[in-house]
């Protein structure tokens, strides 16, 4: 056996026993190489070899992902340049992989991609809260700062901070398993509420949520959060401790912003907003622009673990 063929027999063995599915595309789009475990994660049908069968495999995945239109996008704009990408992609199934492109140039094939995708499943569930499905708090204190640091006029940052109203009454009257049962079906309406890949939703406190929106108008948002709000009245749990309503309520600040702003900041100027929600009345949303906050020396921390207190002392603060 020559030596070229040794190399290209060994180059195939590596890459077939790695952990992470591989897919290499030239220039002009033809896929030229995958190895197994591409089509282990993708369940790729082996009638699909990869010479003639690159739209049929296209095809198959587009249909596995959750946000097709996004995932074409995606590649549409990495093949008309030579920058590197990662990110993570949601699967209909419920799994989650992360998604690395790099560009390289080839004497053959001309400037193409390696994708590599790895199956972060496991370790997306650890950052979910179990009982709502939300991300939880750990999640958020690592996205939270990176996310106000993206907002810019043309992909505007929105925020949403809710919270259920007279929650510990709720458990002091009916029982924390009743509570529980509450948060399931807060979270499920909050769930049913993220409509694209940048919505997304976190459980940051006992009773406390935290939405964020990228690239939506502040008229998305205000009406995105406000019927948040309807749909969990309209869930029509008893709540006699939560007058004048006698149901389970929420009430919420949010704001937005076109600029990079600290987010110590933002989130104090939201909690801000809800404790107005909550002053005036609960079961209602207050808005606050982000855009004209006073940065004062009152943020001397901008870490990421100085945008949020404890919940006690977030609901002591505002008298739920």
């Amino acid at each position: 056996m020559g030596s070229t063929n040794l190399s290209a027999a060994l180059f195939k063995n590596v890459l077939d026993a790695l952990p992470d599915g591989i897919l290499i595309v030239a220039e002009s789009r033809r896929m030229v190489y995958t190895n197994n475990r591409f089509h282990e994660m993708w369940d790729i049908p082996t009638q699909h070899y990869i010479d003639d069968e690159g739209p049929a495999i296209m095809k198959y995945a587009l249909s596995q992902v959750a946000d097709p239109e996004l995932f074409v996008q995606v590649v549409e704009m990495l093949h008309r340049n030579d920058n590197d990408y990662e990110d993570e992609i949601k699967l209909r199934d419920g799994r989650t992989f992360k998604r690395r492109s790099v560009s390289f140039r080839d004497a053959d094939l001309g400037r193409s991609r390696i994708w590599i995708f790895t199956d972060v499943t496991a370790i997306v569930h650890s950052q979910l809260d179990m009982l709502t499905g939300l991300l939880n708090r750990n999640k958020f204190e690592r996205n939270f700062p990176s996310f106000c640091a993206e907002a810019t006029p043309q992909s505007l940052v929105g925020v949403a901070l809710l919270d259920i109203d007279q929650f510990k009454n709720f458990n002091d009257t009916y029982g924390h398993h009743a509570g529980d049962e509450v948060l399931r079906k807060i979270g499920a309406v909050i769930r049913n509420h993220l409509q694209r890949s940048t919505d997304i939703a976190y459980r940051i406190g006992g009773e406390e949520f935290f939405i964020q929106y990228g690239g939506r108008s502040h008229e998305e948002v205000a009406g995105l959060i406000d019927n948040l709000r309807r749909d969990v009245e309209a869930l029509d749990i008893p709540h006699v401790t939560n007058p004048p309503f006698n149901r389970v309520t929420i009430s919420c600040g949010f704001g937005i912003c076109a600029s990079p702003r600290p987010s110590d900041i933002i989130y104090r100027k939201v909690d801000g907003a809800l404790y107005q929600s909550k002053s005036n009345g609960r079961n209602q949303v207050t808005y606050v622009d982000l855009d004209f906050v006073q940065e004062t020396t009152e943020h001397a921390d901008e870490d990421s673990h100085a945008c949020v207190s404890s919940p006690a002392q977030r609901t002591a603060s505002r008298g739920d």
